[in-house]
């Protein structure tokens, strides 16, 4: 399902990415940065396991607002030692879980550390 205040604008170079997200106007969901840790709240083992567990706590965020990833406006994703072979298992875990017609606008940002030793911490708008 597609949001219909949502109108995304491709990026003329970069395939795949929103350049940018016109909003009519509505409520907005703002959410603060999510980090996933292990049920016993310790860091996971695995990059691509952080990923997976970071984007279960944005969809439950989304959910308890009442919006999903289809109402998804701006998503920026912090990465602690960010290098060009974490970028790829991040767009590739990324892109198996969020699948949406049309990708919200996002920015990566490669950060020193993170809280409680997290390796990745994403924050959200949705339109709602």
């Amino acid at each position: 399902m597609s949001n219909d205040r949502l109108t995304h604008t491709p990026a003329p170079i970069v395939p795949g990415i929103a350049d940018s997200v016109r909003v009519k106007a509505g409520e907005l969901l703002f959410i603060s940065g999510q980090v996933g840790f292990e049920e016993d709240g310790s860091v996971p083992d695995s990059f691509e396991r952080a990923i997976e567990l970071t984007y279960g706590e944005l969809e439950r965020a989304l959910t308890a607002g009442g919006a999903s990833y289809d109402d998804l406006v701006r998503v920026n994703v912090y990465i602690t030692h960010l290098d060009q072979e974490k970028l790829g298992i991040f767009r590739r875990t990324r892109d198996a879980i969020v699948k949406v017609p049309e990708p919200s606008a996002s920015t990566v940002i490669g950060v020193y550390s993170l809280y409680n030793g997290a390796t990745i911490e994403i924050d959200a708008i949705a339109a709602v």
